[in-house]
């Protein structure tokens, strides 16, 4: 039987382009295998698309039916474990945006533009907090303690941290463009945003992070801000048949838009770029410090 997941990881979107890539080499179409398999239309579709991840003995039939070379099989059968496995975000599957998690924690690259609020890998848990409380006040305290904890782990398996002798350890590099409003929106009292402005100029100062941050002046135009797009994320990957991704994020899960569309990728990304030079580089200091909260 396919086995049902809590949400698609890396893994399993590449064992199911794999599959497609495979299916198409060898001239055959989702209704053809399915009849072969004896199977509806819909079952190998789902093995594709991520949605469920096949067993071993099917597998190995659909290896029959693609003529898929003896080396490659043992290739093909050991990333089908790695798609078998779950997420580590699993344990929070209950609360987690799963889609978006895995994307990033497996990116190599994330460009973001935040106009609103902070993106979430550059928030502190003070931060985050005040921000759940605003948008859900009546939360249950103990599922707001297991979102405050899927954030920490998802920073450190998106972007890394720094161990216990000052070392950072590198995951992907984090490229965002902010707007000044941002920084100067209120989130929490006054400690919350100094302790937040503190720690993102300490990612400013340090040359060896894979962070970069640039502010946008108040008052300038440009084309992410003329297209009203909200929050993004553009996400490059090393995987091969991962191509980029956007994410357009939502207030609610539901309104969260993830494209692999090359068009609608590459029009943002020259967005950014042209964004990014309205903005003083990487390494300027903010705007604002954290004595402008008192």
């Amino acid at each position: 039987m396919s086995q049902p997941r809590s949400g698609p990881t890396v893994a399993l979107r590449c064992f199911g382009a794999d599959l497609r890539r495979r299916r198409e080499a060898a001239g055959l179409t989702l209704q053809t295998v399915a009849e072969k398999i004896k199977k509806d239309r819909a079952t190998p579709a789902r093995w594709e698309n991520a949605e469920t991840v096949p067993n071993p003995r099917m597998v190995v039939t659909l290896l029959d039916l693609y003529r898929t070379p003896p080396a490659e099989r043992d290739e093909v059968l050991r990333a089908l474990e790695e798609a078998k496995k779950p997420g580590w975000w699993h344990p929070w599957r209950e609360v987690a945006e799963v889609g978006v998690i895995d994307l990033e924690s497996a990116a190599t690259g994330i460009r973001s533009y935040a106009p609103g609020v902070l993106p979430d890998l550059l928030q502190t848990a003070g931060y985050a907090e005040a921000l759940m409380s605003l948008r859900n006040p009546y939360e249950d305290p103990a599922v707001r303690r297991q979102r405050l904890e899927l954030l920490e782990a998802r920073k450190e398996h998106t972007i890394g941290g720094v161990d216990s002798e000052g070392n950072e350890n590198r995951r992907a590099s984090l490229w965002v463009l902010l707007e000044e409003a941002t920084l100067r929106r209120r989130v929490g009292g006054p400690r919350v945003m100094r302790r937040q402005l503190d720690y993102l100029e300490s990612r400013i100062a340090d040359v060896r992070s894979s962070v970069a941050i640039q502010v946008i002046p108040p008052g300038v135009p440009h084309p992410l801000a003329i297209s009203l797009c909200g929050h993004l994320e553009i996400l490059r990957f090393k995987e091969f048949g991962m191509g980029e991704r956007l994410i357009q994020i939502g207030l609610h899960p539901a309104m969260t838009l993830i494209t692999d569309d090359s068009e609608a990728v590459e029009s943002y990304r020259m967005a950014v770029d042209v964004t990014s030079g309205y903005a003083p580089p990487r390494f300027t200091p903010l705007p604002l410090t954290s004595k402008d909260f008192g």
